[in-house]
């Protein structure tokens, strides 16, 4: 059965994404505003996520409008090389919940990444993902009543910026520069990936794609080349700090997109000390506080340097999975 024919009488679903971009990032911000009060999405964020390479907004899209042409609802599937790990986010505006539109979306994702299952290479574990606010109660169980499984907590957290911000020098041997305006991002993509290589959820994919997706943030208006910190060792790139000018929305926040030191200068400092630099910056261009986001239980203890010089959690998203075949797990756990 199509996922159309799940649709309540009133409503009509179309696979793409609408013409009118407005519209999509009014409808998430609906949506956001009615779980937490708080909304982050702006026109170019959507857009720059829109424009990545390897997302196709013609078959990897759906969207849903009333009778009068009212947008209701819109969801968006994602799955990169090697394919074994798709996600999906899903919007129903507050307006419009409890019909069974997020159940027949529910099950246009899933069939999707069921028709993907053999993009992955033989014999490994494919699972299909998405999520919800831990205040979104609805979704909750709706993704628990569809098969999906609580696999990750990720923690938003923020700080209220002061006069008082107290930076960390980096460790001996390590100078930080920012990037360059003509500097390409391959050595920051690689980096990164370095970086998280043993972070869960991290899967080999090819590098080429990883510089693509920097290159596409590199076009957002959120993006400064001035925000992008790189702690050198000599020639070597030991950690990197990706911050974007503003929160999307939210024009007074910064956003640190991207914290990673690299495993061979772990445990010196030099996450603080990149961290600290940024939050010293913001301050200096007027901000009023920085947000980020983190793994609840990441390996390289985050949370703890994150509380450790003054962030405290917001708000918490659960990652949700389902198996759909089952093999070799490629992904780091």
């Amino acid at each position: 059965m199509a996922w159309t024919d799940l649709l309540p009488d009133g409503v009509t679903g179309a696979t793409g994404v609408p013409d009118d971009h407005r519209a999509m990032v009014d409808l998430i911000a609906a949506c956001e505003l009615a779980t937490t009060g708080d909304t982050w999405i702006n026109l170019d964020a959507f857009e720059t996520e829109l424009g990545e390479h390897d997302f196709d907004p013609v078959n990897d899209a759906v969207y849903v409008t009333s009778e009068s042409g009212d947008l209701v609802a819109g969801a968006q599937f994602r799955c990169r090389a090697p394919y074994v790990h798709s996600w999906t986010e899903a919007w129903v505006h507050p307006d419009h919940v409890g019909r069974g539109i997020g159940s027949a979306i529910v099950a246009w994702a899933t069939d999707l990444a069921r028709d993907r299952v053999d993009r992955a290479p033989e014999g490994t574990r494919v699972v299909m993902a998405m999520g919800a606010n831990e205040r979104n109660d609805r979704a909750r169980r709706l993704l628990t009543a569809k098969g999906f499984e609580v696999s990750r907590y990720y923690l938003e957290m923020e700080i209220e910026l002061d006069d008082a911000v107290s930076v960390t020098p980096p460790p001996a041997g390590i100078t930080v520069r920012t990037l360059g305006a003509d500097e390409p991002v391959d050595s920051l993509a690689r980096a990164v990936a370095e970086s998280f290589r043993d972070h869960h959820g991290y899967t080999e994919s090819p590098m080429e794609d990883r510089i693509a997706r920097w290159k596409q943030w590199r076009t957002s208006d959120m993006w400064d080349d001035s925000l992008v910190w790189l702690a050198m060792d000599g020639d070597d790139i030991a950690g990197v700090n990706v911050a974007l000018r503003y929160n999307g929305a939210k024009e007074h926040q910064g956003y640190v997109a991207t914290l990673g030191v690299l495993k061979p200068w772990r445990g010196r400092g030099l996450a603080r000390s990149l961290l600290t630099t940024s939050f010293d910056e913001y301050r200096r261009r007027g901000m009023t506080s920085v947000s980020l986001h983190v793994d609840a239980d990441s390996i390289t203890g985050a949370t703890r340097l994150y509380t450790g010089v003054g962030m405290a959690e917001v708000q918490r998203e659960i990652d949700y999975e389902q198996e759909l075949r089952a093999g070799k797990d490629i992904v780091v756990r």
